[in-house]
Order: structure tokens, then sequence, then C-alpha cells
């Protein structure tokens, strides 16, 4: 079976910072470092080096940070047969900022990703392919014609809610899971605050449009769950080593969530998988250098 991954591929260029940024504040980085990242790309290096049979859909400029991508991609086995090289285009683009402790700030141009086709990711999915994992940094016309599409019917089509924007809600009622992070949950349900508890996340049956679908949230620190129709499950997290940059983390756990679902592991074990993994990620810097191998996680 296989992992197809639709979505945004950037390079990225963190920054790291010797104490807590405030606006207007000008601070002297204290180091700076340049690596792949996007959400599509580090999700697909994720799921391949959990070991699914992984392809990446999307675009590129015919830049030298498109060639790196893909590159990148290539070295961890992802077929990029799929990632269209836009002539006269730039390739996406990142900042991030890397505060002490490891939160982080993350400012997008997005360049050739909003012009990644559906049609072209069509060619991404075949009988073979189980899951398709999107987010939000590409155009969400075309994730829309994409979960719609006939060759999409058989798959389990999972959206990573990042980041979060109105139009991202449009996708819910086709997707057959949502992830979301504490931030993203509060903001697309227009909650006070941000959910801490198992019975906080139950609000997230409001998004449920058919009992086939799941929603699960991350809580960072403390771990992930899964609410259905008639079930919540809570996993608690791995506590990790060190943090040193949380930029790839979310990342990293819709990678090995995605290729846990094509490898047939039950939800629980997925969560708890997936919680390692990300656990294991922010104790390295960058974003798609820092997912982990299958053989790292136990």
């Amino acid at each position: 079976m296989s992992v197809t991954v639709f979505g945004s591929l950037n390079l990225d260029i963190a920054l790291r910072l010797p104490a807590k940024a405030a606006w207007g504040q000008t601070l002297l980085v204290e180091d700076s470092a340049q690596a792949v990242g996007g959400k599509g790309l580090n999700q697909a290096i994720a799921s391949a080096r959990f070991g699914s049979v992984t392809r990446m859909a999307g675009a590129v400029g015919d830049d030298a940070a498109g060639r790196l991508l893909l590159e990148a991609l290539g070295r961890d086995g992802v077929d990029t047969a799929h990632v269209e090289v836009l002539a006269g285009q730039g390739s996406g683009r990142a900042t991030i900022l890397i505060e002490p402790g490891g939160d982080n700030m993350i400012a997008v141009e997005a360049g050739a990703n909003l012009l990644a086709r559906a049609e072209v990711a069509l060619g991404a999915i075949d009988a073979a392919t189980r899951v398709l994992l999107v987010q939000l940094e590409t155009d969400i016309d075309a994730i829309a014609a994409l979960f719609a599409s006939d060759a999409a019917a058989h798959v389990r089509r999972i959206v990573n809610a990042a980041p979060a924007i109105p139009a991202g809600a449009r996708l819910f009622g086709m997707a057959d899971m949502m992830i979301f992070n504490q931030t993203e949950f509060a903001d697309y349900l227009a909650l006070d605050r941000e959910p801490e508890t198992l019975d906080d996340l139950l609000v997230a049956r409001r998004l449920l449009a058919r009992p086939d679908q799941t929603v699960v949230v991350t809580l960072g620190a403390l771990g992930s769950a899964a609410i259905g129709v008639e079930s919540a499950t809570f996993v608690p997290a791995v506590p990790a080593e060190r943090v040193v940059d949380t930029s790839g983390a979310g990342d990293c756990f819709c990678g090995v969530l995605a290729a846990c679902i094509d490898q047939g592991v039950g939800l629980e074990a997925a969560l708890r998988l997936a919680n390692a993994a990300a656990s294991l990620s922010v104790g390295c810097r960058g974003a798609a250098p820092s997912m982990p191998l299958r053989s790292e996680i136990g």
C-alpha cells in the first residue's frame, strides 16, 4: 500500500533568537540554518522514514530552491514524479524564528505552492494508494477537487487543518479524518480557550458530518486525542528528552499517523507511535531533518 501527500514544499531559513521576541523589537540572531521544509514535504518524509511507500504531489519553481527540495525528497525515497516544476516561478520559502526553549513562529511565502494542480496530483493516486494526506498551504480549490475525484474515492482522506484559515473548513465534510493542534482547533470552533482535557475536546463532534469521520487533536506535551461520533480516545505524550526545535513536531505526527493507517495499525496504537515520533523530532534542529526513522521510534 502507499501514502500520497499533496502539499507544500518550502526552503526554510531558521533563525535562533537569544530571547522571546516582542513586536517592534530588534534582536540579533544567535545563529541561522537553511533546510528543506514545507508541511507537505515534512509529512512525506516522516511517512517515508516510517516505512510507507510515499508519493509527493505539489509544485516547485525552476530555481535552486526547487532543485534542493526535490533532491531532499529523493534521498528519503519519496516519489517526486508528480511534483510539477513551474517555469518562471519561485519555490515556496519560510522564515522560522526559534525562541529559547524551542517555541517558534513561522512566516511563509507560498510561491509555486499555490499553483499546485489537482490534475497533476491525481496521477499520484492509484489502486495501491491507501491514504491521501493534505494540508492548507496549497490552493483549497485544488484540494477540494482532489478529495471529490473518483480516484480518491477508495482512499482515506486526511486533512491537517494547518494553517488555520476559514476556507479550510469547506474540506471538513469531505475528509475522513481531520487533524488539528490546540490553537487550530480553538480557532475553527471559535472557542474562548484552547482545549486541555478530553472533555474539552468533545465539542469536536460539531465538526463531524458523517459517522465514519474522526477528529484528531494534538495537545503538545499532553499528548493527542481522537474523537468520533460515539468514541473518544486520549493517548498521553511521550516526554521529550530535550527540546531544541518544535517546528516539525506537528508535521512529524501527521506523517507518521498517515503511515500507520496505511500499514493497518489501529487508531490508538497509531496515536502512540505518532506521539513518540513527534517527541523525538523536537530534539533536533530543523523540520524535515528532525523526522525520525521507524527504528528510532520503538
